[in-house]
């Protein structure tokens, strides 16, 4: 039984790729199936030592002599769950319905970031009734990791200097700029005492979460700094010795969860003191985490870290920066330089933090990599970094560009394009700094609450897109 409409090349072959694993870093299946798409349609494809994978689509009657144009999505997606969700993303199909017109996966993410991409590019290649110029169908891996696809691309496969990227996630808007970034890592060691002792489990459940560059201007709660600001007050009352901190699961999606054990000197007032802090922390966020839960239990526990150690570690969780640093005078509604910490792991013999930082210039980037690992160090740790990618810089003169604004007003009966840069990263700006020459826009539907389970993509919208794709290449 198939839940989209399979008479339309897109909606089919996005519901394909919902059967195939393909989280970062566990791309092989779905580039195994973009070959075996290609050479069942006779295209030329060639798959690269990473996996990512290149298909070249002759152009269409009367179009031989127009310049080529590169197609791009990557095709890895966000493996984000709610907890309470037994799905293995190594193994199962994503577990997609339809809801009031909204495409969504149950109790996970859609990956529609970028699924709806990929689906449209293989829905132009294997369509012979389209008209276009000679076509280049890029699909990179790990973009939501690493970006390693882009970096590792071989340009001299790639001899178009058009590049249509199909990542937005707005359909009346097209990107025009992002912002660059880089990871920043923290691995210590710890040690634990074996004693076994009564103590805590302190909860956080409920946020909205979200893409980092998407939504961390909306100020929404993060899991991580609002368990380590819980920590942190009962740490003024009394001593805490930690046995475990897990929070968040991707380094670029906001936490939605995270919870803590623990054994608290002062019993008679911890449950007080987090009553206290939660009313607070939830009047602070009724318009953007209405559905934030803490809760506290008494648990046993069979083992912990030492006091001074639990304290470094809490302080310093409760001191790092995250969320919006800086917005632009310029741009409205553009924030230009964030911090998400997205992963905290004590495991049983080491403390993991992950942090992203983004910017609008190398120089924030810089600055707030180098403002975490100066407080890192205050604390002795050891900080890396790790992942840097470029800014994709506002192009002042774009025939792409232009001729895509002119067609979507076309198409929309009068409606104006929205030209904006965006905070999260895009492929672009490493696509840009290896060809300077190369002319690029970005579409894609409406899709909401990416890099989360609430994740939805508008039907309607994949529809209206895919048409305005197919117009637009008719006129390149």
């Amino acid at each position: 039984m198939t839940i989209l409409d399979s008479s339309k090349g897109y909606q089919k072959y996005f519901e394909e790729i919902t059967k195939i694993p393909h989280g970062s870093d566990e791309e092989k299946q779905i580039s195994d199936f973009l070959v075996k798409v290609a050479n069942d349609n006779n295209l030329k494809v060639v798959q690269d030592k990473v996996n990512n994978v290149i298909i070249y689509k002759d152009a269409s009657k009367g179009y031989e002599n127009h310049e080529p144009v590169a197609l791009q999505a990557h095709i890895d997606m966000v493996n984000e769950k709610n907890s309470d969700s037994n799905h293995d993303f190594s193994k199962d199909p994503l577990d997609i319905y339809i809801e009031d017109g909204f495409l969504k996966a149950r109790g996970t993410t859609l990956g529609a970031d970028d699924g709806a991409g990929v689906a449209y590019i293989l829905s132009v290649l294997t369509d012979s009734n389209l008209k276009h110029p000679p076509l280049i169908g890029i699909f990179t891996v790990n973009e939501e990791a690493t970006m390693l696809g882009a970096f590792e691309i071989d340009t001299e496969l790639i001899k178009a200097k058009r590049l249509i990227n199909i990542d937005g996630e707005e359909e009346d808007s097209s990107m025009t700029g992002s912002a660059g970034g880089m990871d920043i890592f923290i691995s210590e060691p710890i040690t634990r005492d074996t004693n076994k002792t009564n103590g805590y489990k302190l909860v956080i459940r409920g946020l909205q979460g979200g893409h980092s560059g998407a939504e961390i201007h909306k100020e929404r709660g993060n899991s991580n700094k609002i368990l380590a600001r819980l920590l942190h007050a009962l740490s003024k009352e009394g001593t805490i010795q930690l046995a475990t901190f897990n929070g968040g699961l991707k380094i670029n999606a906001i936490p939605r969860e995270a919870e803590a054990t623990f054994t608290y000197s002062n019993v008679d007032k911890c449950q007080e003191l987090v009553n206290k802090i939660t009313e607070e922390i939830k009047k602070e966020l009724e318009f953007t985490d209405a559905g934030l839960t803490i809760t506290l239990e008494n648990i046993e526990l069979e083992n912990t870290i030492d006091s001074k150690t639990s304290n470094d570690i809490i302080t310093f969780l409760y001191l790092v920066p995250s969320g919006l640093r800086h917005k632009s005078d310029h741009l409205q509604g553009l924030t230009t330089a964030s911090e998400n910490l997205g992963i905290v792991d004590l495991t049983d013999t080491t403390f993991e933090f992950g942090l992203s930082v983004r910017g609008a210039l190398d120089s924030y980037v810089q600055d707030l990599a180098d403002e975490i690992i100066t407080l890192g160090q205050c604390f002795g740790y050891k900080p890396k970094t790790d992942n840097w990618y470029p800014a994709w810089d506002y192009m002042e003169h774009s025939p792409m560009r232009d001729t895509m604004a002119k067609i979507y007003k076309e198409v929309h009966n009068g409606k104006e394009l929205q030209l904006y840069a965006v905070h999260g990263g895009l492929e672009c700006g490493i696509f840009k700094g290896k060809c300077p020459d190369l002319d690029i826009v970005a579409i894609g539907p409406n899709i909401y609450d990416v890099h989360t389970p609430d994740e939805k993509l508008d039907l309607a919208s994949f529809d209206r897109t895919y048409t305005f794709l197919c117009k637009y290449l008719e006129n390149l």
